[in-house]
């Protein structure tokens, strides 16, 4: 399988319209011109990128060294076009980049930066992209800007992002490039408030200016396209030499037409009152009213809450619901509850779970399950490391039930992304000894065998290098307790080398320094909320958390599901539709699975004093373990053998 698709890694839509023309750049570097060069460029043109890479692997196989080098470029770059990222990676590593003519050193770094942007690596390429040299050519400047946009769009940062765009788009030599590339900066700018943009541009030039005040025009029509007009000629008298084009209004309301959410009047929310789930429903709905506060008073849906402490009577209560009005059910929250109503044959109206099961049967069309599954964590781990071209996982896991199902859930996820076997090890979260699994882990046969292969070496006075230590990344799963001894143990075993990734129950958000020594450098998906510390946006952490009593900071994590659960439903029919994307949430992107299971990517971080910000989980689909061994050219094959 390719490892992954250009269209869902290196840009979004629109960056694909531009990618496939500013790069377009026909290839003629040897003079008499070879025509089977001038065959790869046309090919590359055409977008037929994958028999532009064979021809240029064919060309570099009999070139002159010089050539050669300039040849696997060219090769890479196509691969890269045609989501091939891995074997263009192991193609750009056996080039040598200082016989590359001068002329083709930026060309270099531009084909590095998107390769390290298609592995989710935006640090990188922003670092192989900090300036344009004289000589570049409009085609590559444009390349340039579209590539950083993607990394500053990977890094979420918004300023920088709408920044790149405004550059990129005077760049661009036809309406419809700038057309794509204009509707993206107004989508973006209206998802934000008038204090945040004010934050985020707080001293635009007058080209920003233009788009900040047209943004704010359209947040005051949102679907209005006929009212706006009149202010949009003011608009246009106050800046007569804005670059908007033409057509940009029309563009505008048809892509917040379709992605336009369903009108919702009443939510019925069914939350148990009594029993072991009552502490975390009071936080689920403490972030559910917090959202219906925030929105306007003309946009609020009528809301009653209902007890659903009796899983038993989850069919008379949901009956009773749908006779009293409602649209649309959040919840139930616990299991049994959800269990009952994903074997029924269908449901009176659409019902958002709070939980996820899995049944022998096929669950009804209108049951949505939503939850903060662990098992989905540790599969956006196998997800992310695969992304990240690791290859060989350690796992370590404790014993419990929850642990069990979350190393199977890596293990199966690792498997289908292309893995094969993995050194794994359980723990007892009871226990106070982890040395001795974590011994068990990183030494085991394989400490073992280097030791008597030195051994041997000394004795018969030969040099000896250590081999491979069988694993390059660990997987810890643990809660914040247990991590902060096992980071440690690692340590102290010789893999303090090793990237250690786990879960979000590995913090609660926030890094004391008592804790620092121990839990510093581990990397691990986090929903954005938690990262949140915009004192303008009033569903922040910031701001709610301090409304959680001491005794459920627990549950602080469901606050914002609780305020996704709100603001989903209105477009959990659009989630259903292929190729549209997915929900911007607080609890991370959400998009619904073949199942009707809301899921979610999440960020990833590192954690520090303030937390790291590493990317995004990317879709399970665009991703494959790396093979085994990177890539050699044979010189001898011909294109179609390789």
């Amino acid at each position: 399988m390719r490892n992954r698709t250009i269209s869902q890694l290196l840009f979004p839509v629109m960056f694909l319209f531009l990618l496939a023309g500013c790069n377009a750049i026909p290839v003629r570097p040897a003079a008499p011109v070879d025509p089977q060069a001038v065959h790869a460029a046309r090919m590359f043109e055409q977008q037929r990128y994958e028999a532009a890479a064979d021809l240029y692997l064919d060309l570099a196989q009999r070139a002159a060294n010089n050539a050669r080098n300039l040849y696997l470029l060219f090769a890479a770059d196509s691969l890269i076009h045609d989501g091939q990222l891995d074997k263009a990676g192991s193609i750009l590593q056996q080039l040598d980049a200082t016989t590359l003519p001068r002329d083709q050193q930026f060309r270099y770094r531009l084909i590095r930066a998107d390769l390290a942007l298609g592995r989710r690596q935006p640090e990188e390429a922003l670092d192989l992209l900090a300036a344009i040299p004289p000589s570049a050519s409009n085609d590559e400047i444009i390349r340039f800007h579209t590539t950083r946009a993607a990394a500053f769009r990977e890094r979420q940062d918004a300023t920088r992002y709408i920044t790149e765009l405004i550059t990129l788009d005077q760049l661009l030599p036809t309406d419809e490039e700038r057309l794509q590339v204009q509707t993206e900066i107004l989508s973006v700018l209206t998802r934000h408030s008038p204090q945040a943009l004010k934050t985020l541009f707080p001293s635009p030039d007058a080209t920003t200016r233009g788009w900040l005040e047209l943004a704010g025009l359209l947040r005051d029509f949102p679907n209005a396209p006929g009212e706006i007009i009149a202010p949009y000629r003011e608009w246009r008298d106050l800046y007569p030499d804005h670059p908007a084009v033409p057509d940009l209004l029309t563009s505008y309301y048809s892509r917040q037409q379709q992605q336009a959410p369903v009108e919702v009047n009443q939510i019925a929310v069914l939350l148990p009152l009594e029993g072991r789930y009552a502490a975390p429903a009071r936080a689920i709905r403490d972030g559910l009213m917090s959202a219906w506060y925030n929105d306007p008073d003309e946009h609020r849906p009528r809301i009653k809450f209902y007890d659903s402490s009796n899983s038993e009577q989850i069919w008379p209560l949901l009956n009773q619901v749908a006779d009293e009005g409602a649209d649309i059910v959040i919840g139930p929250l616990s299991k049994q509850a959800v269990v009952q109503l994903a074997r029924a044959g269908g449901l009176p109206l659409p019902v958002l779970a709070l939980n996820q099961v899995s049944t022998d049967s096929v669950p009804p069309q209108n049951l949505y399950q939503y939850s903060l599954s662990p098992e989905d964590e540790a599969r956006q781990v196998a997800v992310w490391a695969a992304y990240q071209g690791y290859r060989e996982p350690a796992l370590l896991y404790p014993s419990s039930s929850l642990g069990q199902r979350m190393a199977t859930a890596f293990m199966e996820t690792w498997r289908e992304l292309g893995g094969g076997s993995m050194r794994s090890q359980a723990y007892d979260p009871a226990s106070k000894d982890f040395s001795t699994p974590v011994a068990r882990l990183v030494m085991s046969a394989q400490r073992k065998a280097q030791l008597e292969e030195q051994k041997k070496a000394r004795e018969e006075n030969m040099e000896y290098t250590l081999p491979p230590r069988g694993m390059d990344f660990i997987f810890a799963i643990g809660n914040k307790q247990q991590m902060r001894q096992i980071r440690p143990m690692l340590q102290f075993h010789f893999a303090e080398d090793l990237p250690v990734l786990s879960t979000s129950r590995a913090w609660d958000g926030r890094l004391r320094n008592d804790e620092s020594f121990d839990l510093t450098g581990i990397i691990l998906p986090e929903m954005p909320w938690m990262l949140d510390t915009n004192a303008d946006n009033p569903l922040s952490r910031k701001n709610l958390e301090e409304y959680l009593a001491r005794g459920e900071r627990k549950y602080l994590r469901l606050l914002p599901m609780g305020i996704d659960a709100y603001q989903v439903l209105p477009h959990l029919g659009k989630l259903e539709t292929a190729g549209l994307p997915p929900f911007k949430g607080n609890t991370g992107l959400l998009y619904l699975d073949d199942k009707r299971q809301l899921l979610r990517r999440m960020t990833w971080i590192s954690l520090q004093a303030q937390p790291r910000i590493l990317g995004i989980t990317p879709p399970a689909s665009a991703v494959s373990v790396l093979p085994a061994a990177p890539l050699n050219i044979d010189e001898s094959a011909t294109p179609a053998q390789r």
